[in-house]
């Protein structure tokens, strides 16, 4: 605002744009602080720039019903924008006055029914409520509220009640380093979002109303609204995976998100940037075609919306899904993954093998399966038949051959073939079992094929949720697809070079280990003696 304030009154008397920039502040700019420190640093930088200090609520609640500040109440329908980095990721639950104030959970439409529910939730509701018809807000948002799948997250429902109160109009997502220097890990987005008029609101309503009566389901009843009320719209997607600092936290030219001056202003030309591309969309977004790194796009909110079952939002998985629609090379195959895959789901059998030794297995981010020690940390002495009789969990038997993979680190790449020498190891259910049922598909080259630089992106794009540990759900492993070429000997020939280095490299590794240990018989004289690794140095 300061910039285009300097801007329109250029050439002005210096005192006449002070006071434009003070009656802006005094008048337009109002804030909302749960913690009493930072609005009191908020306030005193507020009274640097030219003042507006007494219009921040400090040590209150966004969610509450009531604020000092009579221009806060009530807060509906009361300003043009919101935007803010709102906390996420804790439960409010009915009764926390600390989160609450002097609100109900029941007042809000997404937690009806509920005892406790995500902040994030709620702060969105909140938000949308305090803006005027036609308002608009930009918010931080973590990507599970753009993404989780489940009803117990409650996820879903609030995607819907988002679309039936405006238009969504951009989403940007932001990489994972982004809020690392201030302690968070979690996977966030910007949500842009645009109230739906007076008019508007009752055109949409009396539509998704008359569908509702004719048993449509709440997700097909909004589009069906949008659509027959006249109300359709494009959808900006962007993904920024710089923002200006490395992920160890050091500065750096490179910036997605928007191009700066010298001196830290925002600069004119914007070129190759995620805010140049959104200027572009917002200036035709029905001639929109996109732009590649980084990479934005314009959708139809009802493509948008239908696109997955869940109708999640997050700008990754749908940038990815446009992407994968390119033309197979001939002689190639496309297919899913899940008609070339058949899902193997056997339980290992422990009664009467209660002394065996079972081998448990793991995989480590570069693709390598390795089993997993025992007696380490939580792990048992022994991985025998009677350990497993009294675990709670369910393990079940790959093969070799089978493909595995984590369902919680599948976007860091834990996803590997069973090599020889763990024929029958374990793995719990949070490690889906697949064999190769299409003859035409060599299981070696599928390894390095999932290994590769598309398919880790694909494995990033389907993934849900926002903190370290995301989730993969196996029908969007299933559904994606592969191409490959239809011949053995082709796909033999593609992978042959990364096989002979891959062989060279175990080779170095184990020549490079016996080295080590012949110098240390030298130094100690105690042969081909092992120590054990220390407890906690594994990160497993």
């Amino acid at each position: 605002m300061w910039s285009r304030i300097d801007s329109t009154f250029d050439g002005q008397p210096p005192g006449q744009v002070q006071r434009v920039k003070y009656d802006f502040s005094m008048n337009q700019v109002y804030g909302i602080e749960v913690h009493e420190i930072l609005a009191r640093i908020c306030k005193i930088n507020l009274l640097l720039h030219h003042d507006g200090h007494t219009n921040i609520e400090g040590n209150r609640s966004v969610l509450d019903a009531a604020f000092s500040n009579a221009r806060l109440n009530p807060p509906e329908n009361r300003f043009t924008a919101v935007v803010g980095n709102p906390p996420f990721g804790t439960e409010v639950v009915e009764g926390d006055e600390e989160q609450l104030g002097q609100n109900r959970l029941e007042n809000f439409v997404v937690a009806r029914g509920l005892g406790k529910v995500d902040s994030e939730q709620i702060i969105v509701e909140q938000a949308i409520r305090m803006l005027e018809p036609g308002g608009r807000f930009g918010l931080i948002v973590p990507d599970g509220l753009l993404n989780n799948q489940g009803g117990r997250s409650n996820c879903p429902r609030s995607r819907r009640f988002i679309a039936t109160q405006g238009r969504i109009s951009a989403i940007v997502s932001l990489p994972d380093h982004a809020f690392r220097k201030s302690g968070a890990q979690n996977k966030t987005s910007i949500l842009m979002f645009e109230k739906f008029s007076i008019a508007e609101k009752r055109r949409f309503d009396r539509e998704y109303n008359r569908h509702r009566e004719e048993d449509g389901s709440p997700s097909a009843c909004i589009q069906l609204a949008i659509r027959s009320a006249r109300l359709g719209y494009r959808t900006f997607l962007g993904e920024a995976s710089d923002v200006g600092y490395t992920p160890a936290g050091v500065s750096t030219r490179a910036n997605d998100l928007f191009a700066s001056t010298e001196n830290g202003g925002l600069s004119a030309e914007q070129v190759g940037t995620v805010l140049g591309e959104l200027r572009r969309f917002r200036a035709n977004p029905g001639r929109y075609e996109g732009y590649v790194r980084p990479d934005c796009a314009g959708l139809s909110f009802g493509d948008l919306w239908s696109a997955h079952p869940s109708n999640r939002l997050d700008p990754k998985y749908h940038l990815f899904k446009r992407e994968s629609g390119r033309e197979v090379p001939p002689g190639w195959v496309r297919s899913r993954l899940g008609d070339v895959l058949e899902r193997r789901e056997e339980r290992a059998v422990f009664e009467g093998n209660e002394d065996r030794l079972y081998t448990v297995i793991t995989i480590a981010q570069t693709g390598e399966i390795r089993a997993r020690e025992a007696g380490k940390g939580h792990n048992p002495p022994e991985w025998r038949g009677t350990y497993f009789l009294e675990s709670p969990g369910k393990w079940y038997a790959a093969h070799v051959g089978d493909v595995v993979f984590s369902s919680i680190d599948l976007w860091k790449g834990c996803i590997a073939i069973v090599p020889e020498g763990f024929e029958g190891a374990l793995v719990t259910s949070e490690f889906p079992i697949y064999s190769v049922r299409d003859g035409r598909l060599s299981p070696m080259f599928l390894q390095v094929l999932l290994r590769s630089r598309y398919y880790q992106r694909a494995f990033r794009a389907i993934t849900t949720g926002h903190s370290n540990r995301r989730r993969t759900q196996v029908p969007d492993f299933e559904d994606l697809e592969i191409v490959f070429p239809a011949e053995l000997d082709e796909q033999e020939q593609l992978i042959l070079e990364v096989r002979i280095v891959r062989g060279q490299q175990q080779g170095a590794v184990n020549s490079l280990a016996l080295a080590l240990r012949n110098f240390d018989d030298v130094i100690d004289g105690r042969g081909d003696e092992v120590l054990p690794d220390v407890e906690g140095s594994d990160n497993e």
